[in-house]
């Protein structure tokens, strides 16, 4: 073999162990943490008690926001009774030009008008910023995220001026109840040992895929709407996830909210006045 064979095949090996090798030794030995200097809306970590059908929840974010930097910090303590659960919905909101990237979030529903939102976001330290391909390689602890509605939407639909969508559920009472249950299960082992955020595997959507299917088995088949939230909702109305509205367009003509929540001047009476559009067009499943 000639001196040239010699070199190309040392030239692949190297080609092929450097990445191999930069993974085990710049990247696998990092360990995700709760402990950091985050940044003021990732700075606690939610936990829950349940007491029968009592849920308390430590650390529900509830900010008021004047712009996307500045805010009047508050967490709190909130109970919820699972007897008044009522209504959940399915959040899709858009991030980028390039549509398929979006971010995914729930909303449960309680009587007198109550509204508890779940995200499932990067946890990211002052001065840090999140880009999908740094998603892919251990850069960020995954957060669980509980928050009143008119904190996590007003900041994305009347802040960041982001494209909105808030689609009903078509998930029946006693498999909402389970839902909710199991994201408060999913709070708790995340506050207990947490874990690394990652872009494609452990993302927001997929988050919310997971413990959908660990409530009920196969209900969410994989689509490429689980990497490409932005497409999600058609597969979510083909699965019996959301609620089908009139068709693919009227429903997410309806679903809409970012264009109702423009003309608010306030978070005060928000999660109602979102819903303008969905007033009579569809009932919580009993």
């Amino acid at each position: 073999m000639i001196w040239w064979h010699w070199f190309l095949i040392i030239l692949g090996f190297f080609i092929i162990s450097l990445p191999i090798s930069m993974w085990y030794i710049k990247i696998a030995p990092r360990k995700p943490t709760n402990e950091g200097d985050w940044v003021s809306d990732n700075a606690k970590t939610a936990s829950v008690t349940v007491d029968g059908r009592v849920l308390t929840i430590k650390n529900v974010r509830d900010f008021t926001w004047r712009t996307s930097k500045d805010h009047d910090v508050k967490w709190k303590e909130e109970t919820y009774n699972l007897d008044d659960l009522v209504g959940l919905y399915y959040i899709i909101e858009h991030i980028h030009k390039f549509r398929a990237l979006a971010h995914t979030m729930v909303t449960f529903e309680f009587k007198n008008n109550r509204f508890l939102t779940c995200s499932f976001e990067v946890r990211r330290k002052k001065g840090q910023r999140f880009h999908p391909w740094t998603g892919l390689w251990r850069s960020f602890t995954l957060i669980q995220i509980w928050a009143t509605e008119h904190d996590l939407l007003w900041l994305r639909t009347n802040l960041r001026k982001n494209e909105t969508y808030l689609f009903p559920c078509a998930t029946l009472p006693e498999k909402r109840e389970k839902m909710l249950l199991q994201l408060c299960k999913r709070t708790n082992e995340l506050a207990e040992k947490p874990e690394f955020y990652h872009t494609l595997a452990k993302s927001c959507t997929t988050s919310l895929i997971r413990e959908a299917n660990i409530v009920t088995p196969g209900k969410i088949p994989f689509s490429m709407g689980e990497i490409m939230p932005g497409y999600s909702v058609k597969p979510a109305i083909k699965f019996g996830v959301v609620q089908d509205l009139g068709g693919y367009k009227k429903t997410k003509e309806l679903a809409r909210i970012d264009k109702i929540a423009s003309e608010l001047n306030s978070q005060e009476g928000y999660s109602i006045a979102i819903r303008k559009n969905l007033e009579g067009k569809f009932t919580h499943p009993k």
